[in-house]
């Protein structure tokens, strides 16, 4: 899916069961409801959570990293798009000089024929507009969706800072 749904990257359920966990300062808890819920939410969670032992800055450090990670996946379902987008008007060039290299063969063969020349041309550059009506279309697109990704990411890295604030005066007790 190319869609960026907040709602399944960040899980609401997710997010409940760890403000809950967190609130009773059960670090274990909040780690097993991120297993309970898997997503990128998660996944960033579990990273900083698997490091309260070493004190809030490698917390901190290992939530980057992480979130970098979920980062890059979720921007790679939507560089198919880009392609798509860049490649449209390359192919609708090339079916254009195609076009126009046959046109002037044509031309070099014998006499020119205005008329014949023009209807070669003309349809030489209906290439490069078919290229250029995928193209714009699809850039309007990605841009759009790549804009709700980063929307969704920035968001996403607030509720992390946000659930783990509590980690940065955690003392570890064993039992």
């Amino acid at each position: 899916s190319i869609l960026v749904k907040p709602q399944k990257i960040m899980a609401q359920t997710l997010i409940d069961k760890v403000t809950t966990a967190m609130s009773e300062g059960d670090v274990l808890k909040a780690l097993k409801a991120c297993e309970s819920e898997p997503g990128p939410l998660a996944n960033i969670l579990v990273a900083g959570f698997s490091h309260v032992e070493e004190g809030f800055d490698i917390i901190q450090e290992a939530i980057g990293t992480a979130a970098d990670i979920e980062t890059e996946r979720l921007m790679q379902r939507l560089n198919w798009i880009s392609v798509m987008a860049n490649i449209a008007p390359m192919l609708g060039l090339l079916g254009t000089v195609q076009g126009m290299i046959m046109a002037f063969e044509g031309l070099a063969t014998g006499a020119p024929d205005v008329g014949a020349l023009a209807l070669a041309i003309s349809q030489a550059l209906w290439t490069t507009a078919g290229g250029l009506v995928v193209a714009i279309p699809t850039v309007t697109f990605f841009y759009g969706i790549r804009n709700n990704a980063n929307r969704v990411i920035l968001r996403m890295q607030a509720m992390t800072f946000e659930l783990i604030k509590d980690l940065r005066n955690v003392e570890v007790v064993e039992n």
